[in-house]
C-alpha cells in the first residue's frame, strides 16, 4: 500500500491525531478535541475544530466522511465528503450533523469522522457542439 508524508501541527495540546483502526483501513478515523461530552440536538449542525493543522502533499487531497458507527447512531458529517486542497494550511474543521430526533452525545476520544487521501487529477474541459 503506498503512503504520503502528512505534516501536521498540534494547535491544543489533547488533540487526538488521526490513526487507521485496521491495517487496511482507507479512512482514518477523527476525533474532536472535547473535555467533556457535547450534546448535538435533533436536526443541529454545528462545526467542530479538530485541534490540529495538516499540510497535505501538493497532487493531493483529503476528504472528511461520515463514520458508519456513527452514521447508525445519526452523526453524519454535513458536508461529505468535504475536501481538503493542498493549499488549506489552516486548523481542520468537521460539520457534524444530528438527522435523528433524539440528541446525540459525543464523548472525549469519540471517532465522529474519517478522513480519506487521495491523488488529484485536473480536467481539461473542451468544448463539443
Amino acid at each position: 500500500m503506498d503512503k504520503i508524508e502528512v505534516k501536521f501541527k498540534k494547535l491544543v495540546e489533547w488533540a487526538i491525531l488521526p490513526e487507521y483502526e485496521t491495517r487496511n483501513a482507507a479512512g482514518c478515523d477523527i476525533s474532536i478535541p472535547i473535555r467533556e461530552d457535547i450534546i448535538l440536538y435533533p436536526h443541529e449542525v454545528k462545526t467542530f475544530p479538530i485541534g490540529f493543522a495538516v499540510k497535505i502533499p501538493d497532487g493531493y487531497e483529503a476528504q472528511i466522511r461520515s463514520r458508519a458507527g456513527m452514521s447508525r447512531k445519526g452523526l453524519i458529517v454535513a458536508n461529505a465528503p468535504g475536501t481538503i486542497d493542498s493549499e488549506h494550511t489552516d486548523e481542520l474543521k468537521v460539520i457534524l450533523v444530528n438527522i435523528t430526533d433524539k440528541p446525540v452525545k459525543i464523548f472525549p476520544g469519540q471517532k465522529v469522522a474519517q478522513m480519506v487521501f487521495s491523488p488529484v487529477l485536473k480536467a481539461e474541459f473542451i468544448e463539443e457542439d
